[in-house]
């Protein structure tokens, strides 16, 4: 529950800020342009919400963590640089995440290594957010909505002489000892365009009131060289980055990261040809990925006096992805038609070890391929009296398909379990084939100049994930669901198909803005865990906690019958030329049609209120973010109720005229509220400042600062 002291201190102080803005006004003498509002949606056919990192504090090392600033979305976070994107209740895979205009995958079946996580804090240039439903050209399965990642890159200019640009920051966090460091040079003029970058982040764990969260400390180094040809409607570009992460803690996962090494090759191809707008692109990445329940915690305890060293592991994972998409838009029919092809094939493997066992080996995931093949078109149009429709029909098929799995260095009945588990796996069809059809309708209508409202429709539709399908030894492999349970999959899952309805009012105009949305969404076979039922799997389980004395439950992923639903609204309004607010509110409810249980892992309703003082060479933003209690939680997976807590924050930003330079700082969680974040998983490691089984606590008070020059 909230300190109410401590929160009739926070309102106090947000009263006092507001009427000292209001006679800062009165007196004012010298007035500047209305600011740009810190979140802004911009309507270009559909809804996109583009977040600038530049007009928000800077203390996450996460880029995930800034999607908190938009209405219906947040992040389930397992790790400091860990953050899983969710939206309106949806997370993980069925989120179709873009980091420049491309799809990763994870280089392991946790999920430690996040799509958003491929692009560093410190050279995020934008984050954007389809609000509501997703047209299918912006994508495979996008039935929980697209999410566009933006990494800061040179970019041509009008002359024909070549001219030199760069940016390079540092800055510093106290809450971790944390630093972060970023440099980018680039050259270009009117044809030729290039850059190289490089970026690091270190830290140590971070604190919260009662101690530290162990291990929470990071280690991230991520380096880019880029190329760009343009002449006349032809368009070029070339990108190859390195990410190298290491040793970074997930305490609320079984294990931490060793490593992650991942190589990105991109290559993108723009023309125009007969009025017909062409876009092309091609991608490669590969990833290694190394992690461990010993090096950065303490492994977990065994029974009988055998000793921590027989559970020490280790696991060995990596993906390798290659994609492809080809566009093309014109005019037709009175309006834009828009079709095209794109693909996206993965492979993985993972292999679980002992290193004081050379025998001991669990072919986790072993030859997984799942490809993706998508056609599209949609048509935008403008129809009469002030009415748009934008009608969109995607065919997506997905096949998927996995090796012969082992497990060696067991013995007695774990073995006999784990041998008979493989043999039944491996004497399956593995092949898996779907065909999932999307189809989107959406009208838009100007009531008047400042006032639209929008109606949409769709069907959507996901494929498992191999996870789900492939998991066939009960272990903790779930694209970090993190709700302590071991699961196993089913290769017969069927897709989930979403049937969604929107409704929104879009109202603004220089002073003000007000966005309101509701949304129900029917989700037929959504995939969940529900309690196991195979015996020789329930078996290995109880053998295997009743070693370490987990209390976690075993799961087997299913399809049922489910819904969510909910309204989210942004707003803001300038009081004068000097001061604006801005805000939003979230509220999503999801639960299961069949039994009423509640979906895992959804943030109770939560509103963020932020008040501006904007001048010519600064700003000063204080912001206030409230969550109420969670008690909607998830029977099946023990999901645990969270108190509510409100947290404040002030951050500002002064650019020094005429040099290039501009200092950021702010301090978030002002007073020191001790607060568990209610999409944090509960920790795993034993011996710690915060006890097992617990949910994690969100970092204390944290003062910050950064310097950036540009030239």
């Amino acid at each position: 529950m909230y300190n109410n002291e401590k929160f009739r201190h926070v309102t106090k102080y947000l009263i006092l800020f507001f009427l000292s803005g209001i006679a800062s006004a009165v007196n004012a003498e010298h007035p500047v342009s209305l600011s740009e509002l810190v979140v802004s949606g911009e309507y270009s056919g559909f809804d996109t919400y583009v977040l600038n990192p530049d007009l928000v504090n800077v203390s996450a090392a996460d880029s995930a963590q800034l999607l908190k600033k938009v209405p219906g979305a947040n992040v389930n976070s397992n790790g400091t640089v860990t953050g899983i994107a969710q939206y309106r209740g949806m997370y993980g895979d069925r989120i179709n995440i873009l980091i420049d205009g491309i799809k990763i995958s994870s280089g392991g079946p946790n999920a430690m290594d996040t799509p958003i996580s491929y692009i560093p804090r410190a050279q995020l240039e934008s984050l954007e957010v389809i609000r509501g439903i997703a047209p299918v050209s912006s994508g495979n399965e996008t039935i929980g909505g697209t999410i566009r990642a933006t990494s800061t890159r040179s970019a041509f200019t009008e002359e024909e002489q070549l001219s030199m640009h760069g940016e390079i920051s540092a800055g510093g966090h106290s809450v971790n000892s944390g630093y972060d460091t970023s440099l980018l040079m680039s050259i270009a003029n009117q044809n030729h365009r290039m850059h190289i970058a490089g970026s690091r982040q270190d830290s140590d764990d971070y604190e919260f009131a009662n101690g530290d969260v162990t291990p929470s400390e990071h280690e991230r180094n991520s380096y880019e060289i880029g190329y760009g040809y343009k002449r006349e409607n032809h368009e070029f570009g070339l990108k190859y980055v390195l990410n190298d992460t290491n040793g970074s803690g997930t305490p609320a996962l079984p294990m931490d990261i060793v490593y992650i090494d991942a190589d990105i090759v991109r290559g993108t191809y723009k023309s125009r040809w007969n009025q017909v707008d062409i876009e092309s692109k091609i991608y490669w990445s590969q990833i290694d990925h190394k992690m461990s329940n010993f090096e950065l915690r303490l492994p977990p305890l065994t029974g009988g006096g055998a000793g921590p060293g027989t559970m020490q592991r280790f696991s060995l994972t990596d993906s390798e992805d290659v994609g492809y998409g080809i566009e093309a838009s014109m005019a037709f029919a009175g309006g834009k038609l828009k079709f095209g092809t794109d693909g996206h094939l993965a492979k993985h493997d993972a292999d679980v070890f002992n290193p004081m066992s050379a025998v001991f080996r669990i072919e986790n995931f072993n030859d997984i391929k799942r490809d993706v093949f998508g056609v599209f078109g949609e048509w935008q149009r403008g129809l009469a009296a002030a009415w748009d429709l934008e009608l969109g029909l995607r065919y997506t098929r997905v096949n998927m398909d996995a090796g012969s799995v082992s497990a060696a260095g067991m013995a007695g009945m774990m073995a006999i379990n784990s041998n008979a588990l493989a043999t039944t796996f491996n004497n399956a069809d593995l092949s898996q084939e779907d065909d999932n059809i999307d189809v989107v309708l959406k009208l838009n209508h100007a009531l008047r100049k400042d006032t639209n409202i929008e109606v949409g429709f769709a069907r959507k539709m996901r494929s498992p994930t191999y996870q789900q399908r492939y998991l066939w030894l009960p272990l903790q492999s779930t694209g970090g669901l993190a709700d302590g349970n071991n699961y196993i999959g089913d290769i017969n899952l069927d897709p989930e198909v979403s049937y969604q309805f929107e409704l929104g009012l879009d109202w603004r105009n220089k002073m003000a803005y007000f966005a309101p949305r509701a949304f129900y969404h029917h989700v037929d076979d959504y995939i969940e865990g529900i309690n196991a039922t195979n015996t020789r799997a329930i078996a290995f389980h109880t053998m295997a906690t009743g070693m370490t004395g987990s209390s976690a439950k075993l799961l087997q992923f299913a399809n049922v019958d489910a819904r969510l639903y909910g309204i989210d609204a942004d707003f803001g309004y300038h009081l004068n030329d000097f001061w604006h607010v801005d805000g939003a509110v979230s509220y999503v409810k999801g639960e299961r049609r069949d039994n009423g249980d509640n979906l895992y892992r959804i943030a109770p309703a939560n509103a963020r209120l932020g008040l501006t003082h904007q001048r010519k060479n600064w700003s000063a933003t204080v912001e206030t973010s409230a969550y109420l209690q969670k008690e909607d939680v998830s029977g099946v997976t023990n999901e645990l109720e969270t108190a509510g807590y409100a947290l404040l924050n002030i951050y500002g930003n002064y650019s020094i005229p005429d040099s290039g330079f501009t200092l950021v700082a702010g301090i978030d969680n002002l007073f020191d509220k001790n607060y568990a974040p209610h999409l944090g998983g509960v920790n795993r490691v034993r011996s710690v400042d915060v006890p097992v089984g617990v949910r994690i606590p969100g970092p204390g008070i944290n003062g910050y600062i950064n310097l950036v020059y540009k030239w």
